[in-house]
């Protein structure tokens, strides 16, 4: 390998690098956005935490990887056309596309370790993130009792205390409801003072309450229209909660294991399959109902003779008595509201089968699109850096997010249509590979040529001279 070559990759990498982590923190940023609210107050471990931050940032690679390499090639090639280095190179001869073929090698390999990195980690992380993130839903809020509010999250009790310590363990003015028995507030706690702490490693909440009395209502068979009230004093009563619900639980990994976006490639392809023969020995158990269904009503003469002639049917029906032939209408509107029911029921799961298929083919071709987008954008931004010649954070930026967002429209819209079945998963899941493709090749082409595409005083001239035209045209009509 040359040094111009070790010269170009070390420049490539850095701004990678750097385009990367930011690529990846923007997005984190935004995927926490969404979920903040359900993680405020649940009380999780730092190490919880830090788990579900490692699976958000793995499953965002797939964006953030393409983002990177468009970003980091308009920032290389725009450096080097920026200090004149680009054009120290072609003055000695050297082609664009043999600066920037070691920056091809690069992100060859790069869009290789993406396809194996799509297929065979993306849906171990995918899977724990939604698993994590199903246990985090289900835990409930930590213990949060303040002073003078009415603490609810305790199912079927209410707990108010009228000041506690810094240290949240002394209470004071402490009232309890029971609300177990389901029939309103009929069980009353009151205590001056007392002290809350937890015990069985968070599992139970523990009130040991000293100094108060207890008033009950409870009302049964004997006494249901009396409801005799009881009081007792105490002078010290522990009163135990089961808390379980409010600690953070692992569950079971196989819960998403049969979703779409948990399967590599082979696992999609035999899952396909196995749907397709599900779905098929499902309809044909309907249509074989539905035309079991079809058949003439079994006609019963007066002598209770049955008689299946087709044929002869509307002869043996019009000599039938009139409660006869109600009793084969209403047969025969039973049957055909069986009918319809049965092949509303076939359309419906049909349509819902197809399209659960049409995910699996979607999630598929995915695998593949990742690589692809990495290098389509290289083919991007390359040109373009070398064609605006701006290094840096400002412009290149500018541009990169913008052909990003097309890029990622074009795929969400087409991705969009292949599941709603308007076109197939291979064009659908293409689409935006297809749009972008030529773009790249025209940038490409313009870029070896040295062409003034994006150069504002070149678009200034073509401006003048329209004007111009058109000003001549005017006064020649005149």
């Amino acid at each position: 390998m040359k040094k111009l070559d070790i010269l170009i990759i070390k420049s490539f990498l850095g701004p990678l690098l750097l385009t990367f982590s930011i690529s990846e923190f923007v997005l984190l940023l935004q995927f926490l956005w969404k979920i903040i609210e359900k993680m405020i107050g649940k009380g999780l471990d730092t190490i919880v935490i830090f788990q579900l931050l490692w699976y958000i940032l793995v499953t965002l690679v797939p964006m953030a990887l393409p983002l990177a390499i468009l970003l980091a090639s308009i920032m290389t090639m725009g450096n080097f056309g920026e200090k004149y280095e680009l054009v120290a190179m072609k003055s000695a001869g050297i082609s664009l596309f043999r600066i920037i073929r070691p920056l091809i090698v690069v992100v060859s390999f790069l869009s290789v370790f993406a396809f194996f990195f799509s297929n065979n980690f993306m849906p171990i992380a995918e899977k724990k993130m939604r698993t994590m993130m199903y246990e985090i839903n289900t835990k409930k809020p930590t213990i949060n009792i303040r002073p003078n509010e009415y603490y609810t999250e305790i199912e079927r009790y209410v707990i108010r205390v009228g000041a506690k310590d810094k240290e949240g363990k002394n209470l004071s003015d402490i009232i309890i409801y029971d609300h177990s028995k389901e029939i309103g507030n009929v069980s009353v706690t009151v205590s001056k003072k007392g002290q809350m702490y937890s015990e069985d490693n968070g599992n139970t909440l523990i009130f040991n309450l000293q100094d108060g009395y207890s008033y009950d209502e409870t009302t049964d068979e004997q006494n249901f229209y009396n409801n005799p009230l009881v009081r007792l004093n105490f002078k010290e009563q522990i009163i135990r909660f089961d808390i379980s619900d409010f600690a953070y639980k692992e569950t079971d990994n196989d819960r998403y294991s049969n979703h779409y976006k948990m399967m590599n490639i082979s696992k999609l392809r035999e899952n396909i399959k196995i749907l397709k023969v599900e779905n098929d020995e499902f309809n044909r158990t309907i249509i074989n109902g539905v035309k079991n269904q079809l058949k003439f009503p079994t006609i019963v003469d007066s002598n209770s003779t049955i008689k299946d002639s087709i044929i002869n049917f509307y002869q043996d029906f019009a000599m039938l008595k009139a409660d006869e032939k109600e009793k084969i209408k209403q047969q025969a509107i039973q049957r055909i509201n069986y009918i319809q029911t049965d092949l509303k029921m076939l359309d419906s799961k049909k349509n819902g089968d197809s399209e659960f298929i049409r995910r699996h083919r979607n999630e598929l071709h995915r695998k593949f699109t990742l690589s692809a987008a990495c290098i389509i954008l290289f083919f991007i931004g390359a040109p373009l850096g070398a064609i605006i010649r701006k290094g840096g954070l400002g412009l290149p930026v500018v541009i990169s997010v913008l052909s990003f967002i097309l890029y990622y429209v074009a795929g969400m819209i087409g991705e969009k249509a292949a599941v709603e079945g308007a076109v197939s998963s291979l064009l659908g899941m293409w689409s935006s590979t297809l749009i972008f493709l030529p773009i790249g090749l025209f940038l490409t082409m313009k870029a070896t040529t040295d062409s003034a595409l994006l150069n504002s005083e070149e678009w200034e001239k073509m401006f003048i001279k329209l004007k111009n035209r058109l000003i001549r045209k005017k006064s020649n009509n005149k």
